[in-house]
């Protein structure tokens, strides 16, 4: 996603140094306009670039952070029944299935709800072994659930 949203920016970039001419009447607001094209994409490819950097789930004693791509969730230990992909995970919703639920994780919590974790996805690449990777994570995740949350029924 950071790559396509990236091509769409840097797309914006050129067309907005197309319009540095001032147009075929040689026009400043012309020559604004592409400007402004440039800084706001710019700008763009930079957020989805930090963005991209920053996405993944982080443990700590209280809880789990998600960083997705626009959402920050903090997650204690105490509300999560477990993780998994989404080919395991009830309930998710059409566009959820259509988005490859094979290589997509989820965290499912104690009210039925769940949220993808964007930052831990297998990839298509070497799908079993990047598959395999990030179930040793899931299962980390779980084990610090279960040690966190004693109380929690094993999932």
């Amino acid at each position: 996603m950071a790559a396509a949203l990236s091509f769409v920016f840097l797309l914006v970039i050129v067309s907005g140094a197309n319009g540095l001419s001032g147009g075929i009447k040689r026009s400043h607001a012309v020559t604004a306009v592409g400007i402004a094209l440039i800084i706001v994409a710019g700008l763009g490819v930079v957020w989805c670039l930090v963005n991209f950097a920053q996405m993944g789930v982080t443990a700590s004693e209280k809880g789990i952070l998600i960083r997705n791509w626009f959402r920050r969730v903090s997650i204690p230990w105490c509300d999560i029944e477990g993780f998994g992909f989404g080919n395991s995970t009830d309930g998710l919703s059409v566009r959820e299935h259509l988005s490859s639920p094979v290589l997509q994780t989820y965290v499912v919590m104690k009210s039925g709800k769940h949220l993808v974790m964007s930052g831990l996805t297998a990839t298509r690449i070497n799908r079993s072994e990047s598959k395999r990777r990030v179930q040793d994570i899931l299962d980390q995740l779980e084990a610090e659930r279960v040690q966190r949350a004693p109380d929690a029924p094993l999932s």
